[in-house]
């Protein structure tokens, strides 16, 4: 968790040096939208390494995970 923890902080700093940078609007728009997903996940890394939550079966790891339904298939996708 440690390690995913600062390769998430590098990528949040790469986009904003990249936000920073002379870009297009729609640019702008796509790394600004990245930033906040990325800010998101970055924060729910951070409070797992503070936590020390390590196992995939613990509450708060599992609270953090996105259902969808296939129709294709027919089935959940975690």
């Amino acid at each position: 968790m440690k390690n995913e923890l600062i390769s998430q902080v590098q990528q949040v700093l790469d986009l904003i040096n990249l936000v920073r940078s002379p870009i297009n609007k729609l640019q702008r728009k796509k790394v600004n939208t990245l930033i906040i997903l990325d800010v998101h996940a970055r924060d729910i890394v951070d409070r797992f390494v503070r936590d020390s939550v390590l196992n995939r079966e613990e509450f708060a790891w599992e609270s953090q995970l996105r259902f969808i339904w296939d129709r294709r298939t027919d089935d959940v996708i975690v």
